[in-house]
């Protein structure tokens, strides 16, 4: 999808008829506690500010600081040291499967992280509509390249702006 269209997607959904490349729709939904409008808004800012950046030069971490609203960055983890992030990563195996899967889902991403799979070379999802369901849920939409397809990034971004939990409902059919 290219970023006029995204943007469009992003504010004010698919127009009538338009249907989805890729391999299909993804639904993610964002449960939120009675306050999905404002949890909306701000994942519509953060995508908005991706989305203008898909073109032309990627900009620096530094300059993501400047760009990204300061309530995002405050969510995000502290970049770790590769001391750290290899203790992460010990102790994250020695969990059995379960316990990995709810860790992963748990974990605090750092704001380096979360661009890397927002890249243009990397990211494999767009948003094709983003809803308010009702007054706790918001359901986002993304048209996938592939399945499975890493929706890690989205995910993170949801719980960064307030979700207090967040489910794949639906996948495509492949």
């Amino acid at each position: 999808m290219i970023p006029p269209e995204e943007l469009r997607h992003l504010i004010s959904g698919p127009l009538p008829g338009e249907e989805p490349g890729g391999v299909g729709l993804v639904v993610v939904a964002a449960v939120c506690a009675g306050d999905a409008e404002s949890v909306r808004a701000r994942i519509q800012s953060v995508l908005a500010t991706v989305v203008d950046h898909q073109q032309g030069p990627w900009p620096s971490l530094d300059e993501w600081q400047q760009l990204l609203p300061a309530w995002f960055l405050d969510a995000c983890a502290d970049e770790m040291s590769q001391e750290q992030a290899e203790a992460w990563v010990a102790w994250w195996r020695s969990l059995p499967a379960d316990q990995q899967a709810v860790a992963s889902q748990e974990q605090v991403w750092t704001l380096a992280d979360w661009l890397y799979w927002l890249e243009p070379a990397e990211r494999q999802w767009f948003v094709w509509h983003l809803r308010l369901a009702c007054a706790d849920r918001i359901r986002v939409s993304v048209e996938v390249a592939g399945w499975p397809a890493p929706l890690g990034s989205l995910q993170w971004l949801l719980r960064a702006a307030g979700a207090v939990d967040v489910v794949v409902e639906t996948q495509p059919s492949t």
